[in-house]
């Protein structure tokens, strides 16, 4: 008998449980758009409830030998980093490799300059 009461309130406690919240640490994705064609290319963005935002494109594109294809992508994104400061990012990769750009990337010293 103790068990069947028991057993009852645990159900009445998940049935009066808020349906529409979300679970802590989850993100709400609030725009998404992804698109492809049958050549290779596409192209992909989304925005977070967080602020994040992400764009990536790509396309095949003839190699520089020209007897193959090479995925050419190009992308950035931007979000917001556990001290509140926005990170924000470009890139390219292609047959030259990855680049990528950003005001927190570190970057090499300029061999040129003066000491």
């Amino acid at each position: 008998m103790k068990f069947a009461i028991v057993l009852a309130a645990l159900a009445a406690v998940a049935v009066a449980r808020p349906q529409n919240q979300l679970t802590p640490g989850v993100v709400p994705i609030l725009d998404y758009q992804e698109t492809h064609d049958e050549f290779g290319q596409f192209a992909l963005s989304y925005l977070t409830g967080d602020g994040t935002q992400v764009s990536e494109q790509g396309a095949l594109v003839p190699n520089s030998k020209e007897d193959g294809f090479v995925l050419v992508k190009k992308g950035s994104f931007k979000y917001y980093a556990p001290d509140g400061q926005l990170v924000e990012e470009t890139w390219t990769a292609d047959g030259n490799g990855f680049h990528a750009q950003g005001s927190h990337l570190p970057v090499a010293p300029d061999p040129n300059a003066a000491s």
